[in-house]
C-alpha cells in the first residue's frame, strides 16, 4: 500500500525522482544550471530550490520516510550552492574538474598585494590605500556581511520578502552562525509563501470560475504546498481533485490537512467524511460526522452522511 503521508501522489514521485537524478551530478547540474553559469544564477537557481526542498517548509506535516528524502535533497542542493557562490571553493572545484568551467570567468581576479604607500600629507594615496584595505578578504567579508543584513531589513521593512530572503540566504551562507540572520531567515520564509499562497489561491479561485478546473487545482495545490497552514487552500484542492476524480489518495491528503488546520470547520469535516466514506472507512467517517453535529446539530447534510456511514460496505 503506498504510504500515508501529508504528500499528494504527484509530490511523492517528484521526491523520489529527483532523489534518484540527484545521483552522480556535478554541482551545477545539481541546481539545474549549465557548467560555468555565472554566480547569480547560482544563487536564484538556490533560492528557488530552498522555497521548495527547503525542510523548515515541512515542519508539523507527517511525511514518513520522505522527510529523510527531502533533507538528503535539500542537503545536495545547499553543498552545490556553497560551493558554487564561494569564489575560492569556486575556483578549487574548477580546477579540479576543468570539464565544468564552460568557458566562463569562474572567479573574480585576485586582489593584487597591498603595495608601500606614504601617509603623511597626501590625501589621494591615503583614500586609495583605504579602498585597497576594504578589498582584503577579511575586512570586505565584514561589509558584506553588514551590507546583506542592512539590505535585508530594508526589504522587510517594505514587504519584499522574495529580496529579503535572498540576502539573508546569502547571509546565512556566509556566516553560519549568525542567530539573527537566522532567525530572521525563518520568518521571511514564512512571510514570503503565505504570500506567495495567497496569489495562488486567488488564481485558482478565477480559474474554477471560468471552470478550467484542472489548472484550479494547479494553484490550489501549489497554495496548500506553500502555506501548510492554509486550510482553504487545502480544502478547494481537494473539492476540485474530487470533482475531477483524481486519485482518492490525494483527495484524502488535502481534505485531512483542511480539518486538521481548521477542525471547527464544518464544511471541511462534511468533505472529509464524504471522501472516507468512499474509501469505504465508514468508522473514520462516522467520527467526523459526529464531530459535525456537535458543532451544529441540525445539519441535515451530516445527519444523512451519518446513516449512510453506518450501513456495512
Amino acid at each position: 500500500m503506498p504510504e500515508l503521508v501529508d504528500l499528494d501522489p504527484a509530490r511523492q514521485k517528484e521526491i523520489i525522482d529527483l532523489e534518484k537524478a540527484q545521483e552522480g551530478k556535478d554541482h551545477f547540474a545539481l541546481l539545474g544550471l549549465k557548467p560555468g553559469a555565472p554566480v547569480e544564477d547560482v544563487k536564484q537557481a538556490f533560492i528557488e530550490a530552498a522555497l521548495r526542498y527547503h525542510p523548515d517548509r515541512y515542519s508539523g506535516m507527517n511525511l514518513g520516510s520522505f522527510r529523510a528524502r527531502i533533507e538528503r535533497i535539500f542537503r545536495r542542493i545547499s553543498e552545490a550552492h556553497s560551493v558554487l557562490s564561494n569564489p575560492e571553493k569556486r575556483e578549487a572545484y574548477l580546477r579540479a574538474n576543468p570539464r565544468l568551467r564552460g568557458g566562463a570567468a569562474s572567479v573574480a581576479a585576485p586582489v593584487p598585494s597591498e603595495p608601500d604607500v606614504p601617509m603623511v600629507g597626501d590625501e589621494e594615496r591615503r583614500a586609495e590605500r583605504q579602498e585597497r584595505l576594504s578589498r582584503h578578504p577579511y575586512l570586505a567579508r565584514t561589509h558584506r556581511l553588514s551590507e546583506l543584513m542592512t539590505r535585508s531589513k530594508a526589504a522587510i521593512a517594505r514587504g519584499d520578502f522574495e529580496k529579503a530572503f535572498a540576502d539573508l540566504n546569502q547571509l546565512a551562507s556566509l556566516d553560519p552562525k549568525n542567530r539573527e540572520a537566522a532567525g530572521m531567515l525563518a520568518d521571511v520564509r514564512k512571510k514570503h509563501d503565505e504570500q506567495r499562497s495567497k496569489v495562488e489561491l486567488q488564481r485558482g479561485f478565477e480559474l474554477e470560475k471560468q471552470h478550467d478546473l484542472p489548472k484550479a487545482l494547479e494553484c490550489y495545490r501549489k497554495a496548500s504546498s506553500l502555506d501548510p497552514q492554509g486550510s482553504e487552500a487545502a480544502f478547494r484542492a481537494a473539492k476540485t481533485a474530487k470533482a475531477l476524480g483524481l486519485e482518492w489518495n490525494e483527495v484524502r491528503v488535502h481534505a485531512q490537512r483542511a480539518v486538521d488546520v481548521a477542525p471547527d470547520n464544518v464544511a471541511y469535516r462534511i468533505l472529509l467524511a464524504q471522501v472516507l466514506l468512499e474509501g469505504k472507512a465508514g468508522n473514520l467517517a462516522k467520527r467526523h460526522l459526529e464531530a459535525v453535529l456537535k458543532l451544529d446539530p441540525k445539519n441535515a447534510e451530516a445527519t444523512a452522511l451519518l446513516r449512510k456511514s453506518r450501513w456495512p460496505f
